[in-house]
């Protein structure tokens, strides 16, 4: 089963699942993180959480899965991990217990996803790492609409980052992220 099948079969079990929060949420196929060093399969954006899904097919193998757990715990609220049936007993073994997990097999040839379980809150967000989902112009934007631009014009993007990780509450940023994610117009 091919990763493209596994996505399409988890967008249609969001659809379900979530009803009218999947239509109120943004969807990202494959968001990039942390100033692009990672890419996360799938995320879900919010106003209220960030739930980023990571996706192994039959054909992955779950050898960058330790990093990529490290790094997406930063940004996102909640993960998942969905991976083929092949994968399970090795995710029970490694994946970190906030982590949703959801198996996948074949069924009438078609992709058949499993909630082995629920993902939780994730308690350790980093702040600074979310606002690294933010273009230069766009994080300038957010502290000029919170009163904060002032000498901020000409300084870089980390710093404008540093300045909204200190100011805003993470609610505050994954209102802001969501709001500029959505208004990006041909960022693919």
């Amino acid at each position: 089963m091919k990763e493209s099948e596994v996505r399409e079969a988890l967008h249609t079990h969001l659809r379900n699942n979530l009803k009218e929060k999947y239509f109120t949420s943004l969807i990202i196929d494959e968001l990039g993180l942390l100033e692009g060093s990672y890419r996360v399969d799938m995320a879900v954006i919010h106003k209220d959480e960030f739930h980023g899904f990571e996706i192994k097919s039959a054909l992955d193998n779950l050898k960058r899965l330790p990093s990529q757990q490290e790094n997406y715990g930063k940004v996102f609220d909640r993960m998942t991990l969905v991976c083929d049936q092949k994968h399970v007993a090795e995710a029970l073994e490694i994946v970190p217990k906030w982590w949703g997990l959801i198996c996948v097999s074949e069924v009438d040839g078609k992709p058949f996803l499993n909630e082995i379980w629920p993902s939780r809150t994730n308690f350790e967000i980093n702040k600074y790492a979310m606002c690294q989902l933010l273009w230069r112009q766009e994080a300038f934007e957010v502290l000029k609409e919170h009163g904060m631009a002032y000498g901020f014009r000409t300084k870089s993007r980390k710093k404008m980052w540093k300045a909204l990780a200190q100011n805003l509450q993470p609610r505050e940023i994954r209102i802001a992220i969501r709001r500029k994610l959505a208004s990006r117009v041909d960022w693919r």
